[in-house]
């Protein structure tokens, strides 16, 4: 099984805001898209308001964020179109200001802009609306990668898993084994099992990226890295009992055989085994009676001792192990009750 583990430092993340459902999903979709394909989203701020009144000063939100040195970020906004005010996100160090995705000497928006931290510090986001107009929009926070974290050595192995197929990995901090995992990958998708143990299931060959971020009990970013794998084609066998793939068979043939086979192509491995497989009258998702092995189930032998003649049977959702652990679905079979 492939193990993945990981060390490093990375940023902080405070705080959140309230906001009405105006500033929503859509919003945040939107605003994270125009971050950059090379961006890492690490979170959002969401702000609205009604506008100022005439002699008073321009509402602001302030976001404080922990951001870490020698790492780079990059913020930008996002100002709902139906409104009038466009948005202003500024960075700030105590009372100097930092950044800003509006240029004043130029009164131009700039939508966005990027940091490299030289100091470990709590910063501080302010958003506002141009002469505070009302306005609703969203600033994202990004992480920019390091090239090197990006790019993948030369003539360097991949290590292989295969398409359509579950493949288990194992994710963890040997640090901090209740450090919280956040997990992606671009082909497929991949999920948690139980406590380090991950599932990715490819959907096609080629390649698959893995990104991983590993955060402090507080919310905050320990590391982020990204682990590429070949991603190859898996020869499936056949199911069948006795040989038989389909067509008819008596109540009897299939008590009698008890199990289910696999049939294999020339040249394939044999060294898989059917680990679960469901009998079903629909050939649909869900309906059926399962078996956790190869074999007939009692409960399977029961119902089957029941069919009348001219019954279709379907035998599906077989799943089967490979000695590196990979579980793959293979073709179901049909049969018609003698």
């Amino acid at each position: 099984m492939k193990q993945i583990n990981l060390l490093c430092l990375l940023l902080i993340c405070l705080c959140h805001s309230q906001v009405k459902a105006q500033c929503g999903n859509e919003l945040v979709e939107k605003a994270a898209s125009q971050s950059g394909a090379n961006a890492v989203y690490l979170r959002e701020f969401k702000v609205k308001f009604d506008g100022s009144e005439r002699g008073k000063a321009i509402p602001t939100a302030k976001f404080p964020v922990l951001l870490s040195k020698n790492t780079t970020y990059r913020f930008n906004v996002c100002s709902a179109e139906e409104f009038a005010g466009k948005a202003i996100l500024q960075l700030y160090l105590k009372d100097k200001l930092i950044g800003s995705t509006f240029d004043t000497p130029t009164s131009t928006d700039i939508g966005r802009f990027d940091l490299t931290c030289d100091k470990t510090a709590t910063y501080e986001v302010v958003m506002s609306f141009n002469e505070g107009k009302p306005g609703c929009a969203v600033g994202i926070l990004s992480l920019i990668p390091e090239k090197k974290a990006e790019a993948e050595p030369e003539n360097e192995e991949l290590d292989i898993i295969y398409a359509s197929a579950d493949n288990p990995v194992m994710i963890f901090d040997d640090e901090d084994e209740f450090a919280r995992i956040e997990v992606s990958i671009d082909n497929g998708k991949i999920m948690r099992v139980e406590g380090a143990n991950y599932i990715i299931h490819p959907d096609k060959p080629g390649t698959a990226l893995l990104t991983i971020r590993v955060l402090y009990r507080d919310g905050s970013l320990k590391e982020f890295k990204q682990k590429k794998f070949a991603v190859l084609e898996l020869n499936k066998p056949y199911a069948s009992i006795r040989g038989i793939i389909g067509d008819q068979i008596s109540k009897e043939e299939l008590i009698q055989s008890g199990r289910i086979d696999l049939w294999f192509s020339e040249g394939m491995k044999c060294n898989y085994r059917i680990i679960s497989f469901t009998l079903s009258d629909r050939n649909d998702l869900i309906s059926g009676i399962s078996s956790t092995s190869n074999k007939l189930s009692k409960a399977q032998r029961d119902w089957i001792n029941g069919l009348p003649s001219g019954t279709r049977l379907f035998i599906k959702n077989i799943q089967v192990r490979t000695t590196d652990h990979v579980v793959m679905d293979v073709a179901p079979l049909e049969f018609e009750i003698k």
